[in-house]
Order: structure tokens, then sequence, then C-alpha cells
């Protein structure tokens, strides 16, 4: 308060008091109880200046600014009367039992097992059940629990319902258990792997852990250049391929390839993913041309055959004898049926005796033609783009059928020709208008292969013994044993590759 405003209060309670005081002097004639009045009355005056004046005139103090330890629990601390209260001690970390089950049980048997009790593995198992629309869990998947360390309660569990879906259930407090399923993240990288063949390709391939996926998407490239099956030990192979990896390390899943070269004598086969226009992705040779199989001879593992192709055959249900164009192969109801090879959907629908059917435009005219199905694929629709091997239906038996089978027919400029003797023809090249984009992409790729080391006879080992080699992987070392071989997961991804994915 300043000095001036201080001095008005002072003055208006002298007042008061002079008032006081001189009142009863200036009345003559009162009475002795008039002075007592005047006397009591100065000394309450006196007092209430006094009081005045110790609070108006005393120094003036500096409030210190509030620090983070006079807050608590949002609000600040004004009194020594309002101790804080005692933080609450966080809660113990969790016990976590991980296991892969070694039997398929239901969820209460499991918990039950872990020491939970049987009415409370029973309400677990209804809120997973509510989720995962199922009770059991499966033989060989994953299954984690977690406990209180002090009182053993489970506080939540995670199974993997398969390699997309996670099932995730906690115990929220109160009663309360909540449960959800997300789906499994997964990010790409890739591998390179450079090694030499010493005795034929496939045991070569196992030897330096190539993955059978891999091995094989090699021969069916190349089978048709050159007898990759049968290469001369000397030969040297170099792949780069894909490896999917989930976020939390424990499943990693074999990817397609990307590119690959194979020296032999004085030849070097080449190989590299690209995408056409439709999104497909084929493995080309340097020219643009398409490698390995480009059409599937059947479209199904089936049975038997219990029709064939012919123009005059009895009808079982009509009883009349007329043309079959085409061959019923029999399976069992809901075996998956896939495209025999990349082509647009003519019709995918109800088709009066064929049921279920599905028609595909290929090149040069053909037509593949899947009836009596059991169900459509939801990707498949009129003007949909399949490629070669993609699962478009399922076996059953609709329209005018005596049990589940697929009729499967190809058309050639209009006109039904045997399946079991005809061939789609299929000759895939990229596009004129795609050119470029594929040439930049082969760049990439050829950059990438000449870094890895020319293995069999153009490479000698200079690390450790001369006959041993080492597998890079992830920035580390390992030995690989007596034979030569390198093997790294990198950050090579080049603009345009062959197949890109993210997160799952």
């Amino acid at each position: 308060m300043s000095r001036d405003v201080k001095e008005i209060v002072a003055s208006s309670c002298f007042r008061k008091l002079n008032a006081l005081i001189w009142r009863p002097m200036h009345s003559r004639g009162r009475s002795r109880e008039g002075l007592i009045r005047a006397l009591t009355a100065l000394v309450v005056g006196v007092l209430a200046t006094i009081a005045a004046l110790h609070l108006f005139v005393r120094p003036d103090t500096q409030t210190a600014p509030l620090t983070l330890g006079d807050i608590f629990a949002g609000r600040p601390e004004v009194t020594a009367l309002e101790a804080p209260e005692a933080a609450a001690d966080p809660a113990p970390t969790a016990i976590t039992i991980s296991l892969t089950l070694d039997r398929s049980a239901s969820v209460a048997a499991y918990l039950r097992d872990a020491g939970i009790d049987s009415d409370e593995a029973q309400r677990w198992s209804l809120v997973f059940q509510s989720v995962a629309a199922t009770r059991v869990l499966s033989r060989d998947h994953p299954l984690t629990l977690y406990k209180d360390p002090e009182t053993g309660e489970l506080r939540g569990l995670k199974y993997d319902v398969d390699l997309q879906t996670s099932v995730t259930v906690a115990n929220l407090g109160n009663m309360v258990i909540k449960a959800a399923a997300l789906p499994i993240e997964y990010y790409i990288r890739p591998v390179q792997m450079s090694f030499e063949v010493k005795e034929d390709f496939k045991r070569a391939a196992a030897r330096h852990g190539v993955p059978s996926p891999v091995a094989d998407s090699l021969l069916d490239a190349f089978t048709d250049r050159s007898g990759v099956a049968q290469l001369k030990p000397g030969s040297g192979v170099k792949v780069i391929y894909q490896e999917k990896v989930s976020r939390d390390g424990t499943y990693h899943l074999v990817g397609d390839v990307e590119a690959a070269q194979v020296h032999f004598g004085s030849r070097t086969l080449s190989a590299y993913a690209f995408r056409d226009e439709h999104g497909t992705a084929h493995l080309y040779d340097e020219q643009g041309h398409a490698l390995g199989p480009q059409s599937l001879r059947f479209p199904l593992n089936f049975q038997y055959i219990s029709s064939g192709f012919t123009f005059h055959r009895y009808h079982p249900l009509l009883h009349i004898y007329r043309p079959h164009v085409g061959v019923d192969l029999v399976a069992e109801y809901g075996t998956p049926v896939r495209a025999v090879a990349d082509g647009k959907v003519e019709q995918a629908g109800w088709a009066g005796e064929l049921g279920n059917a599905i028609r595909i435009e290929h090149q040069r005219g053909m037509t593949s033609i899947y009836g009596h199905l059991s169900g459509i694929s939801p990707d498949v629709h009129e003007n949909a783009w399949v490629h070669m091997g993609q699962v478009i239906g399922w076996v059953g038996s609709t329209g005018l059928s005596t049990g589940p089978h697929l009729h499967f027919a190809l058309e050639r400029d209009g006109n039904y020709v045997n399946p079991l003797t005809e061939t789609l023809g299929v000759n895939h090249q990229v596009s004129p208008r795609m050119r470029e984009l594929f040439n930049d992409l082969r760049h990439h790729y050829e950059l990438a292969l000449a870094k890895l080391p020319d293995l069999g006879v153009r490479f000698t080992p200079r690390v450790g013994r001369a006959s041993g080699g080492y597998h890079l992987t992830i920035g580390h070392l390992r030995r690989s044993g007596n034979h030569a071989a390198i093997r790294s997961s990198g950050d090579f991804a080049p603009n345009g590759s062959g197949s890109h994915e993210g997160a799952m």
C-alpha cells in the first residue's frame, strides 16, 4: 500500500477518535454515565486505530513464485496445515509368461493351469470369445500372460489367432475386463545374399539358408532359359528377396524375390521383379520379357476327372446326350479355386446351369470359365483384374450338379477348346509406356547386385580360414561353416520396387 493511502486511512481513524473525545466535552451538564460511555468509546477507538495501523502500515512482503515443489495434485500449497497426501506407489511390473502352446485347449483350461481361479478363468474365457469368435487356443500358437507379482492376479493376456490378428484381453480394475482384436504389424526388409553352388542348386540353396519359396521362385524363373537345377560346381548365385518381420520380432515371413543373377561359365542370367499396369508382380529378364510359368495347368488341387471334354456326353441328371465343353474336376467342398493366369473378370455371379460361375478374359483371345462354385471371392467382380494363382472362389455344387466339383473350361476366340490339351499361350512383356520405369528399377537392382561378392570361380574368401565364409545379417558377422556365402539385411529399397508393403 502506498504511503499516501496509509496516511489517508490513519487520518480518517484519528478524526473519528477526536470526534468521540471532544463531543462529550462540549456537552455541558452531562451525567457521569455519559463520561463512562465516552471513555469506553475512546478505548475502543484507540484499539481500532492500532489494529488499522498494524494492518495497513506494516512493511510489504514479497510473495515468492510457486515452484514445482509447491504444487501437489494440481493445486498450490497455501498453508502449512495442508500437508500433501503421500503419492500413490506405482503398480509393480507385471510378471510376463510367454509360451508356445503344446496342445489345443480352451482358454479357461490354460488359465486354470496358470493358477487362475476357475470362475475367474471362465470370465476371461467369455470376454476372449466375444472378440475372437472361439474359446479354443490352438496348438503351436504363441500365448502371453501378464500376472501381478504380489497377488498373482491376472492382469492381461495376448494370443495370436493367426499371422494377421492378435487378441488382447486386459483387466481394467473394478471387475472390468476388456478384449480387442488388433492387426499384427509388419515391416519389410530386403535380404541380399550371394552363395556358391558346389552341388545341385536346391541342395546348395538349402545349405546356405535360402528359404524354399525363394529357391523355388528362382527355379521357376530360369527353368526355360537354362538348366538351373543342374548348375555345375563353381556357379554363383546372387539374390535379393523380401522378408516380412512382425514389430515384436515374433514372426519372420518370406516375401517375394526382388532381383537375382545366376553366373555359370561365361553366361549370366538376370531376373527383376516389376509390377505391370495392373499392379501384378512378375519376374522379367533384362529385356522386359516375363520369366517362369505364366499360367497354371489346373486351377485347383483335385482328386480325379469325372467327365472330360466331349461333344457327346450322357448327362446324369437330364438323361440326354449333349456336349460337355469342359472338364469336371472332383474336389472336396470348399477347396480353393485359383485363376489360371492374369486377366480381367468378364462375369462373376449366377450363370444358370453352371450355378455360381466366373469368366476371366486373358491374352490372345483366351477365356477361362469356372463353374458350380460354392462361393466367389469378394475381390472378384466384373471388370476386376486378377493374377495367376489368386483365389477366386471355392468348390461347390451349385447349379445343375450331382456333387462338389469344378467345371473348368477354356474358350479361344469364342470357341470352346479342350483344357487338357490347350495352353493359354500367355506372353507377358513390359508395356512400352512403362519401359522407362522398368529400366530405372532394373538399374537400381543392378547396382545392388554388383555390390555383392562374385562367388564361385571368381570369389576367394579373405576373412578367416580359406575354407570358411561369413553370413552378414543385420550388421553382425556370423560364421556359416565350411562354405562361402554372404547374406545381408539392409535398407536397400529402390524406387519403384516390384512390391511394396508397409505395417500390417
